[in-house]
């Protein structure tokens, strides 16, 4: 046997063919449209078929190397560059970075085989799907997925070997993301997170979101109010966006998986970019990782309408992203708050009694704003605990000049008012009749 030929299951299925019209139990015809060829293709075959056999049948190009094949040479350079550049990168995200660094333009998946053949890279295999995909929400604007992720994204090159926090959001709709690095997953930086998103592209309809503490009250023996939701929930409801929290990671998967591939490729892309900073980390998300991003991995959504709603002057950001908490007036008019005295000026823009209770706001800024209804409280903060060397005043307000303001009190058991009572009287034998009224001795 001087020659090996290769043939398929369809060219065995056409020799099949072709042997029955010889053998005359089908014509030219029948077999044509049982191929799904035309009558001449089959007279074609059948003299090739005759003359050489089934071999005859293969195509010829097979086992041949192709005419686009690339050549020894650059396939070198390529897995050179790979091994020393980019020994831990993806085969389609090696291909972008070869392209974009090295003018080197070559298929994600020829490299994919490349590196596979050279033992770079290892195939994956995928889990198997066994939950049913959340259909996307139709508009741009109406969820957004929302985590944090604590992460090595520096790979050691921030002081003391520091780990940073990614805060991301994703649309639910479009896969468009928004992210920027922030000190910890906690209130604050949650709400300079969204407040920078509301900014940029509006108020979303629906925040989807984990358990975590920033988020949810998850002790199950709270009984106040104000302690039922978090100081998050708080903010958002006063803004008019709806938090839902997951109740799995599979539930939010789309956020879960972007984290994924954010740590393979946001952290190779900071070290080509030689970005060793939160700061200027923050600039790079912004001006060229995000918007190339977004472009490669978003997705055409079901409607083309934007339903972000823009922040109006109504929505007080400043305000309502703040820590805010409950406490109440002293008699000396000092608010004790974190270990510290705050002492009310005499002067204010509206009344203010003891015993009041008050919001206290702590802003992103670090600054703390007193607040009685919709007037804002001047203060002073005080090093110690005030001492009372003459009687405070009754009460504060924007009259200085003010000594005693106009107080409801409860009249004494002994004052005239009390001294008369009404007497009964039956109204139907004497409608006219008047009450009479006794004398208490």
């Amino acid at each position: 046997m001087n020659h090996i030929h290769t043939i398929s299951s369809k060219e065995l299925n056409r020799a099949t063919m072709l042997q029955r019209i010889i053998n005359k139990t089908i014509t030219q015809k029948d077999a044509a449209l049982s191929l799904g060829l035309t009558d001449r293709q089959v007279r074609r075959m059948l003299v090739k078929y005759r003359a050489e056999g089934t071999a005859r049948l293969a195509h010829k190009a097979r086992g041949n190397p192709s005419h686009n094949r690339l050549s020894q040479t650059i396939k070198d350079q390529v897995i050179e560059l790979v091994k020393t550049k980019y020994p831990d990168f993806g085969p389609t995200f090696a291909a972008e970075k070869l392209a974009e660094r090295d003018n080197l333009n070559i298929n994600h998946e020829t490299l994919r085989n490349l590196m596979i053949k050279e033992g770079i890279w290892q195939h994956k295999k995928r889990k198997p799907i066994h939950r049913m995909r959340r259909e996307r929400r139709a508009c741009y604007g109406d969820m957004e997925q929302f985590d944090g992720c604590h992460h090595d994204w520096f790979e050691g090159r921030l002081p003391n070997r520091a780990w940073a926090t990614l805060l991301a959001s994703r649309d639910d709709a479009n896969n468009i993301i928004y992210a920027r690095f922030l000190d910890y997953e906690g209130t604050k930086p949650v709400m300079i997170f969204w407040r920078d998103y509301f900014k940029i592209y509006g108020k979303p309809i629906t925040i989807y979101l984990d358990r975590h503490s920033t988020y949810k009250v998850n002790d199950k023996n709270a009984l106040d109010d104000d302690a039922m939701i978090t100081q998050f929930e708080r903010a958002m409801k006063e803004v008019n966006v709806e938090v839902i929290h997951a109740n799995s990671p599979q539930a939010k998967g789309r956020i879960e998986n972007l984290f994924g591939t954010l740590q393979d490729r946001l952290v190779k892309e900071l070290r080509l970019a030689n970005i060793n900073d939160v700061k200027e980390a923050n600039i790079f998300l912004q001006d060229k990782f995000l918007p190339a991003f977004n472009i490669r991995f978003s997705v055409t959504p079901r409607s083309d309408i934007d339903i972000h709603r823009p922040v109006t002057t109504r929505d007080n950001l400043i305000a309502i992203l703040s820590v805010q908490t409950k406490r109440y007036i002293n008699e000396d008019f000092t608010i004790r708050f974190k270990n510290q005295w705050l002492q009310l000026t005499k002067v204010q823009p509206t009344l203010v009694l003891p015993k009041a209770q008050v919001t206290i706001e702590e802003r992103l800024d670090n600054t703390i704003y007193i607040r009685l209804s919709n007037y804002y409280l001047t203060y002073v903060k005080l090093t110690t605990k005030p001492v009372i060397t003459e009687k405070p005043p009754i009460a504060l307000t924007s009259n200085p000049n003010l000594k005693k303001p106009r107080t409801y009190t409860t009249p004494s058991s002994n004052h005239p008012w009390r001294k008369f009572t009404l007497l009964p009287y039956n109204i139907s034998s004497n409608p006219k009749h008047k009450p009479l009224s006794k004398k208490i001795t």
